[in-house]
């Protein structure tokens, strides 16, 4: 009877994550038949959650009685976010390389064998420029960053690509984060519209990306309490 009981118990927590999700990420508000059909659950279902995960501040509604991501929600994820070393010792790095290159700088970390999420960005100052893509998961197949992710890099520790499947107008330049253990744990990146940016450009902005990824890398590794790296072979 337990047994039954926190399976039971389980399936609501794991369902409840899976709405709650589905509304946290989605760039408009969803209403309650949006939410059924992208969990593949009866509207009576994600009826009941929905009425929990409000009441407990996780969700709010609109005026339009759609839901979107609460006070509580938000807040947790701020909070998580700030506790990350990776995060709080990007932002310089990102800032330099937006002013270098004049293009969109990107923090990501894996999600996933072929999926990542932009944790924190700085925006290109021109009016034409990469959309924001900060907490995103997007799939990384046949990306600069999905190729830096995989361990697959090019001769200058970078990775160059123009026109992917996701970004068909845009030309980007990766270079993977290591921790201390020499593990690839994330990548900082650089996209803007491929028509502004030549080849000899993109070179010069994966060996800048390179840099900072090792120099973020670096400050990575010195901090207290990290486990000394791995001696190479």
């Amino acid at each position: 009877m337990n047994d039954q009981a926190d399976a039971g118990g389980s399936r609501s927590v794991e369902r409840a994550l899976r709405v709650l999700h589905e509304i946290a990420a989605a760039s408009e508000p969803v209403s309650l038949s949006a939410a059924s059909r992208a969990v593949g659950l009866p509207t009576s279902t994600v009826a009941r959650l929905l009425k929990t995960l409000e009441s407990s501040g996780f969700l709010r509604r609109d005026t339009a009685g759609h839901y979107v991501a609460g006070t509580k929600i938000l807040q947790i994820g701020a909070i998580a976010v700030g506790n990350l070393a990776l995060y709080n010792l990007a932002e310089p790095h990102l800032h330099e390389l937006s002013e270098y290159t004049g293009e969109t700088a990107y923090l990501a970390v894996p999600d996933g064998e072929d999926t990542a999420v932009y944790l924190r960005q700085v925006e290109s100052p021109r009016a034409i420029r990469h959309a924001t893509w900060t907490g995103r998961a997007i799939t990384t197949v046949g990306t600069a960053l999905g190729s830096v992710l995989g361990g697959r890099l090019g001769d200058g520790g970078f990775v160059l690509s123009r026109g992917t499947p996701i970004e068909p107008d845009a030309a980007a330049a990766a270079a993977p984060i290591t921790d201390a253990r020499g593990n690839i744990v994330g990548a900082l990146s650089i996209i803007g519209p491929s028509f502004r940016i030549t080849e000899e450009e993109l070179a010069s902005y994966g060996a800048r990306v390179r840099h900072h990824a090792d120099l973020l890398s670096t400050e990575l590794h010195i901090l207290p309490g990290t486990p000394p790296r791995r001696a190479a072979g």
